[in-house]
């Protein structure tokens, strides 16, 4: 399955105080052949996501640099394929998006881009986090593979929280659950 993945999802699979990481976890033992694309776009936000990750004090001095070279690497390697998409097609995109769902429900516009060039690289279905994109996605027909939905299904309580982190989809500001403490990666 060729999944786009979002970056509250990313920073929920590298960063492991985020309070969705082992949500974000799952993924592989719920979709086993789950191939998670890797764009242009996600290397400019998903890599500023660690860096204001680590500005806000949520990973230790020198967290961001160590994920994106790991991360860097691990697409180097083919475990993220690279996709291409048309930067001009894209935003035509996301432009019909806003037009037939902006008056309809909450759309940031970073949402309206990402659901964009997940149906311009034909990926099967979006990866988020955030409520306001999924309810995007699902609304233009994109599917959506919500793992936080799959994982209490089966899991039953909630995880222990207490020195992790939350990325606030809306604001992208970070808001530590308690003040964290670097343990590394």
């Amino acid at each position: 399955m060729r999944l786009y993945a979002d970056t509250s999802w990313w920073l929920g699979y590298k960063c492991r105080r985020d309070t969705q990481h082992s949500v974000a976890l799952s993924l592989f033992d719920i979709e086993p052949d789950a191939e998670v694309l890797w764009t242009p776009w996600q290397r400019v936000e998903v890599l500023n996501g660690f860096c204001q990750a680590e500005r806000a004090g949520l990973l230790a001095k020198g967290e961001s640099r160590q994920i994106i070279r790991l991360l860097e690497q691990e697409v180097r390697l083919g475990y993220w394929p690279h996709a291409e998409f048309d930067w001009t097609a894209a935003v035509r995109t996301a432009g019909e998006l806003r037009a037939e769902h902006s008056l309809k429900r909450v759309v940031r516009a970073m949402d309206l881009f990402h659901v964009a060039i997940a149906i311009e690289v034909a990926a099967e279905a979006l990866l988020s986090f955030d409520a306001d994109q999924i309810a995007l996605a699902e609304a233009a027909g994109l599917a959506v593979l919500n793992l936080a939905r799959k994982q209490r299904w089966a899991q039953g309580p909630e995880p222990d929280t207490r020195n992790s982190f939350s990325f606030d989809p809306i604001s992208r500001s970070s808001k530590p659950k308690q003040p964290v403490v670097a343990n590394g990666l």
